[in-house]
């Protein structure tokens, strides 16, 4: 009997110990989240000041990853590992409460004219130009890897979806700048256009290659890749439409524009109920969330009382401005508190492997932009019989230099499987960070070496709520 007398001490012992741990949580995400606020408040207080002083050589963007750096690298050097777990990029949280907002506002706020008057150039950039950069990348990551620099042994489907990830644009600094500049708006809207599209095709690009992870690719494998990814991307767009439509009709055949709180309300959790839905069944969540804020705007706007009216057009532009900040910051922070405390640097991070990367997305994005453009304009030459050209020179090198990398690829990268995770997480992080830092540091510049048209009015743009 002696011998089981300890075991009901063993059993209750750990349950005293539980509410302290709760505690300790809860002390550490304050802290957490107080160090995010804090950066955010600098961040925005900084765009506020660039902005009065017109400064044009630095951005808020810039000055959101810096500052995320270095509150990294003092979380890295720290002791202790709550706070640096709680600041680590989590693709969870970016995809479900960041990303949302940012594609809301987008649809939502979509000159819809200028978009689909432009619809052919945005489309061919967007699939065309996406799927030459994936490959490429993937391609001549492929090659450096079979050359065996770096004791780096990635299958070939690895580089492919590896390739996707990072075939994700985000001009989010550029665009920007644009609207500062007021930018010629067709060059605007192809950029915007194409950014929007492209997040889209990357996301079903990688989920379809991943769908093939650790098989044998035959021919057929090709086609019916293809076909998995068609299917998701118009199935998406049909949800969205169809999301977007029923909101509609709900606005148009009641009396909810009494009750303009209750409207507010509906409006957005229909394009949120759209994006988690089409997730659900395995499908894009951006192309649904995408369609359903461009149809709510065309179709559900104008049944709104003018109250929702101004309050659905704040509100989502808010949430996307927070949630930009946010992910600059977070990309920041990321670069210090995401690699393993435990192992050695070199273990992960492989400075050549980096530099190949770098070199083959920008050779990639050179190579999509300039023979797509050429083509656009023999289309509109020939087809249309236009006599100016399409894309001039000036636009396309604009092209070329909006082709930097964003968090979208960061998050895509969370979801790697295999010994080489690890390194191909970091060296998309540190790729993003590199690229926004180098392209989007040097927009202003650029506009003004390419004569690229500024300071002009877009008639669309206006709206009678800014009276």
């Amino acid at each position: 009997m002696s011998s089981w007398a300890p075991t009901p001490v063993i059993l209750q012992e750990p349950l005293p110990s539980a509410t302290p741990i709760a505690e300790e949580e809860e002390y550490y995400s304050s802290w957490s989240l107080f160090l995010v606020c804090l950066l955010l408040v600098l961040s925005l207080w900084t765009s506020y000041y660039l902005q009065i002083k017109r400064i044009k050589l630095i951005h808020e963007t810039l000055v959101a990853i810096f500052a995320g750096m270095l509150v990294g690298l003092v979380v890295r050097l720290a002791p202790g590992t709550m706070i640096r777990e709680m600041l680590t990029f989590k693709h969870t949280l970016f995809f479900n409460l960041l990303l949302p907002p940012i594609i809301l506002n987008s649809g939502y706020e979509l000159k819809q004219e200028s978009f689909f008057r432009n619809f052919g150039s945005i489309l061919t950039f967007a699939f065309l130009g996406t799927i030459i950069s994936a490959v490429g990348v993937g391609v001549l990551v492929y090659i450096y890897s079979f050359l065996g620099f770096e004791s780096l042994e990635l299958s070939l489907i690895e580089c492919l979806t590896f390739g996707s990830t990072l075939s994700a644009t985000d001009p989010v600094t550029i665009l920007a700048i644009f609207n500062q500049y007021k930018v010629d708006p067709k060059l605007y809207t192809i950029i915007f256009g194409e950014s929007l599209l492209n997040d889209a095709v990357s996301i079903v690009m990688y989920e379809t290659l991943s769908q093939f992870h650790g098989t044998e690719i035959y021919v057929s494998s090709i086609f019916h890749g293809i076909g998995i990814f068609l299917l998701s991307f118009s199935v998406s767009m049909a949800l969205g439409v169809m999301f977007g439509l029923a909101m509609s009709l709900i606005l148009k055949h009641s009396s909810l524009s009494q009750y303009p709180g209750i409207e507010s309300c509906l409006v957005a959790l229909s394009a949120y109920t759209c994006y988690f839905f089409s997730n659900g069944l395995s499908m894009s969540g951006i192309v649904s969330l995408l369609f359903c804020g461009i149809t709510l705007k065309h179709y559900a706007y104008h049944t709104m009382s003018r109250r929702t009216q101004r309050t659905t057009k704040y509100i989502f532009s808010t949430l996307a401005q927070l949630s930009e900040n946010f992910i600059f910051i977070y990309l920041g922070l990321s670069l210090f508190t995401s690699p393993p405390a435990k192992t050695k640097v070199t273990n992960y991070f492989k400075p050549l492997f980096v530099i190949v990367t770098t070199v083959a997305v920008v050779f990639t994005r050179y190579a999509a932009v300039f023979p797509l453009s050429e083509a656009i304009n023999f289309f509109q030459r020939h087809a249309r019989g236009q006599r100016n050209e399409e894309l001039p020179h000036s636009y396309q090198m604009m092209l070329f230099w909006a082709g930097l990398r964003g968090a979208v690829g960061v998050a895509l990268a969370a979801g790697f499987k295999g010994d080489n995770a690890q390194t191909l997480r970091i060296t998309v992080l540190v790729v993003v960070v590199l690229s926004v830092v180098t392209f989007g540091g040097t927009t202003a510049y650029m506009l003004e070496v390419l004569g690229i048209r500024t300071g002009v009015e877009d008639d669309a743009a206006s709206d009678s709520d800014d009276e």
